[in-house]
């Protein structure tokens, strides 16, 4: 459906307005039908970003790029606003880091769609000592899971598998490989 004079699918359009007010990123690969698929949004919006960076500039966003395989909002006027969303998201990434390396755990299993932590894993590194700790002082809640799936989850950062598991999206490992980078 093209009726538009910009020529953007009008329905991917709005699925991707939908995700960027929602504060959500869009990447490479979403869970459809609990399998890891491309992402149709990503690819409509690969194909036009500079139609799209046009029309979200005009509403006071700017498109933003993590890695290659991710997009997310940010709007100026709201700068403190992302800036704890960002804080949260790092804040529970490393917790996450640290406590996979404390457990013992290979932390590919973050990595692998096939794999992924359980839910009693995630709560087992929010219960560490250290972990806890950094939860509670950054106010993010406890279990583990209730922070992972709200934070994480709700922004594109993870995604939960048909099996109960969790997993980083595109936009995640670009981050865990920067915070694990030495």
């Amino acid at each position: 459906m093209n009726d538009n004079y910009l020529g953007l699918d009008v329905f991917a359009s709005r699925v991707i307005y939908k995700d960027f007010v929602s504060g959500k990123i869009i990447n490479k690969y979403e869970m459809i039908e609990g399998e890891l698929q491309p992402s149709p949004k990503f690819r409509s919006l690969v194909d036009d970003i500079d139609k799209y960076r046009y029309l979200y500039s005009l509403l006071g966003y700017d498109i933003q790029k993590i890695g290659d395989e991710s997009f997310f909002t940010t709007r100026v006027d709201r700068g403190e606003e992302y800036s704890e969303v960002a804080a949260n998201i790092q804040v529970l990434l490393t917790v996450i880091a640290r406590g996979v390396y404390s457990l013992g755990i290979a932390p590919g299993i973050l990595l692998d769609p096939t794999s992924g932590l359980s839910s009693k894993q995630l709560d087992e590194i929010g219960e560490l000592e250290e972990q806890k700790r950094i939860l509670e002082a950054c106010k993010l809640k406890l279990p583990l899971t209730d922070s992972v799936k709200s934070q994480l989850i709700g922004r594109g950062v993870c995604f939960r598998t048909n099996s109960d598991r969790f997993i980083l999206s595109a936009a995640g490992k670009y981050l865990f490989n920067q915070l694990t980078a030495e």
